[in-house]
């Protein structure tokens, strides 16, 4: 099978949860390393954290 149609099966029985971090992958492969802000690979993951109601409340007053 090629590489391609591999990766295609791989990704089409990617549960929904992990498909966020599957195109943060993919975009950070096949960006040149010069051009990409490495800062934004780990926004994904980070948001998992920092997207919920703990965090609202305790950033709210600032």
């Amino acid at each position: 099978m090629a590489t391609q149609q591999m990766i295609n099966d791989l990704i089409s029985h990617a549960p929904e949860n992990k498909l966020d971090i599957i195109l943060s992958f993919v975009k950070f492969v096949l960006h040149d390393d010069d051009k990409i802000n490495n800062s934004l690979l780990s926004e994904v993951s980070l948001s998992k954290d920092w997207m919920c109601a703990q965090e609202d409340e305790a950033w709210k007053d600032l």
